[in-house]
């Protein structure tokens, strides 16, 4: 017999929930054999995905994968609906592993860490964990978004790190550890690479983001500090090391 919560569970995996919905969501996996299973099964797909060589498509092939995925949005949700209702952590799963293999846009990547960013401002969300210990954040980012992304205390260049909070970035779990340059919050997000093009810097909003890679994972910082203080900072930030 399938949970009644297996859908709210896929849309937690896959970022579509608010903060206070995801709260809920996480709060019933904790209790739920079933989901648990599902979200066990995803992970494994991703894993899996993760491990895979990655060849990129050639610039026509993704304009076509785009232009079906579109037409198949609608009838999607109907294979949501069939999965939840028996039978269907295989075919969640398979599903799953369709948003991981195709990786997001760098118009979305760009959207996705602003609207992060913007989001933890205006709701006063932008701290899980208080403290300027890279000894105690990293551990609790680690331990929350299961990646152990570099954390370093930046004070002595007047960029303190303040903290940390688990988020999203277009689907994917991200570690933001958090830096204060006067009044301003300055925002370092991590998380892992699947194979996207990544933006060019740029201002969205008010607010400054720039990306890069490093070995498996992707970064960006999005602040709305000067230019100077931003390009100091994200010097900074890219010559971290583990």
């Amino acid at each position: 017999m399938s949970c009644n919560e297996t859908l709210r569970t896929q849309s937690w995996l896959d970022g579509e929930l608010d903060d206070a919905a995801a709260v809920e969501a996480e709060r019933h996996v904790e209790t739920c054999a079933q989901c648990q299973a599902v979200v066990a099964d995803a992970a494994l797909v991703g894993d899996a995905m993760r491990g895979m060589t990655r060849h990129r498509a050639p610039a026509h092939l993704r304009t076509r994968i785009g232009a079906a995925l579109d037409r198949e949005r609608r009838p999607m949700r109907g294979f949501w609906a069939g999965a939840a209702s028996g039978g269907g952590i295989t075919a969640l799963a398979a599903g799953f592993a369709l948003f991981l293999f195709l990786p997001p846009t760098a118009a979305t990547l760009t959207q996705s860490v602003v609207d992060a960013h913007g989001r933890a401002l205006t709701t006063g969300k932008t701290i899980m964990v208080a403290s300027s210990s890279h000894h105690t954040v990293k551990p609790w980012l680690a331990a929350h978004v299961a990646i152990s992304p570099p954390v370093t205390d930046f004070a002595n260049e007047g960029f303190p790190l303040v903290g940390g909070r688990a988020d999203e970035v277009a689907g994917s779990r991200a570690a933001v550890a958090v830096y204060a340059r006067g009044r301003h919050q300055i925002d370092l997000f991590t998380w892992p690479d699947r194979g996207a093009k990544l933006p060019q810097d740029g201002m969205t909003r008010g607010f400054r983001s720039t990306f890069w890679k490093q070995g498996d994972l992707d970064y960006a910082v999005v602040s709305d500090i000067d230019a100077a203080s931003f390009a100091k900072f994200v010097t900074l930030a890219r010559a971290q090391r583990e």
